[in-house]
């Protein structure tokens, strides 16, 4: 089978890009293992204009916000579904000082985002009032990319199965999987697991484990987000997903005690009333120290290419650098200095 692109992996970053090379007209094949507790199957999918403890605005919110509502609604038209859900996170402040600090912090940049005269929702727990931040939401992360998978094998681009590196050789100018496949270029977006690739293993991708709850609860409604340290994102049926929890270079994604203790802590502090876990899963981040993705081109080898490490804001970041990584691949369009992976090896 012959193709222009083999992409490695079917996350948000590989499922973006495919999709942004189809529709140049290229021909792909998608390689993924159907793993489930990949990040992007895990995470609640939030975007926000505002981020972090000290509340300032996210970083090209302004360059990213635009394309990223773009994508997504050409996306839920080509594909039939919808998974954009556009709403205001209204998030409670954990002390008097907590609530001091914002105020003293409220700029001209953020003001827009922000409402402050809110008054809380009943089932957040909030003693000391809460705020909502606007232009906010969350990708359904999972119906998202199985509309993906399923457009991909309608299109004869998708193969499950675990990549091996192995199985990859180069003839002349072309690539050759499995003595099967060909393509002219191979692209990784790999997430967590790149450091098992040959290839691109000494780009530093850092692992970040998650912990998130499925619970189900009565007290909140499905009309915001809620957040106070963790989030709680409406699924449906009373049910939410409330995450999450921070652990740094750890990619085992088995749930164990700890973690589940911990998010439980997180999530009675957000919750004002009863609810009942339904489940606990462990999702890894792809991450970098700088928090910026990762792309770029290998230096020796001849059309190889990475794309990763879009860590927790890759609903956000993901449709912008997407383009950008195809018109790099395509059109030989630079990389800003930022995210290119030659940062590392300077």
């Amino acid at each position: 089978m012959q193709k222009d692109f083999i992409i490695v992996g079917q996350g948000l970053a590989g499922s973006l890009l495919a999709l942004n090379l189809l529709k140049q007209g290229k021909s792909v094949l998608v390689i993924d293992d159907g793993n489930t507790q990949s990040s992007s199957q895990i995470a609640a999918g939030m975007f926000t204009p505002i981020s972090g403890k000290r509340m300032v605005k996210s970083w090209m919110v302004d360059e990213l916000y635009p394309v990223m509502q773009q994508t997504y609604t050409e996306l839920e038209n080509l594909l039939g579904e919808d998974f954009l859900i556009n709403q205001n996170i209204q998030l409670s402040f954990a002390s008097i000082k907590e609530q001091n600090d914002f105020f003293s912090a409220l700029t001209d940049k953020i003001n827009p985002y922000v409402v402050t005269d809110v008054k809380p929702h009943p089932g957040l727990q909030a003693p000391f009032g809460a705020l909502e931040i606007k232009q906010s939401g969350w990708l359904n992360t999972i119906k998202f990319l199985e509309s993906c998978k399923d457009y991909f094998i309608k299109h004869q681009s998708y193969l499950q199965q675990n990549f091996s590196a192995d199985a990859l050789q180069q003839q002349n100018q072309t690539w050759i999987y499995e003595q099967t496949y060909q393509a002219g270029s191979v692209v990784f977006c790999q997430g967590y697991k790149n450091k098992n690739n040959p290839f691109f293993k000494h780009i530093p991708v850092i692992d970040n484990k998650g912990d998130v709850f499925k619970i189900s609860t009565q007290v909140l409604d499905n009309t915001k987000i809620y957040k106070r340290g963790a989030y709680a994102v409406n699924l449906g049926n009373n049910e939410f997903k409330v995450g999450s929890t921070y652990k740094w270079d750890n990619d085992d994604t088995t749930p164990t005690q700890a973690g589940f203790d911990e998010l439980k802590l997180k999530t009675d502090a957000i919750i004002n009333g009863p609810y009942q876990v339904l489940n606990h899963w462990v999702g890894i981040r792809p991450t970098t120290r700088d928090r910026r993705p990762i792309l770029g081109k290998h230096t020796n080898l001849p059309n190889l290419f990475i794309f990763n490490g879009l860590g927790t804001k890759g609903v956000l970041v993901a449709p912008y650098f997407s383009q950008l990584m195809a018109d790099f691949i395509l059109h030989q369009k630079a990389l800003p200095n930022e995210v290119n992976i030659t940062r590392f090896e300077k």
